[in-house]
């Protein structure tokens, strides 16, 4: 992983399915698109979480914090940042939220 890129995670959904390895979960600001499934369920943050890989503090954020007004991800032209998607009706929700703020 070169500093600076993105990996979006959106394939895996059980907990002995991973996209990625325990170095890129350890090294990379972590974000989900919900805490309540995406860290307990898919093995990419389930497996090191149970592990002691990394903890639940490690995530920094979910969709539901990162599209509260007020909220800013400071980040740095070489961070490494991970999306981990679980799925869900929730990310409808988002999109339209998403677009209907910007139809002005």
């Amino acid at each position: 992983m070169k500093p600076g890129c993105q990996l979006d995670l959106v394939g895996s959904f059980t907990p002995d399915m991973r996209e990625c390895d325990d170095e890129a979960v350890s090294r990379a600001r972590l974000f989900v698109d919900s805490r309540w499934f995406a860290i307990d369920q898919p093995g990419d943050l389930a497996d090191p979480l149970r592990r002691g890989v990394i903890g639940r503090q490690d995530v920094e954020a979910d969709l539901f914090g990162l599209c509260r007004d007020g909220y800013t991800v400071n980040r740095k032209p070489d961070d490494i940042t991970l999306y981990k998607n679980g799925g869900g009706a929730h990310l409808d929700l988002f999109t339209a939220l998403f677009i209907w703020r910007n139809l002005e």
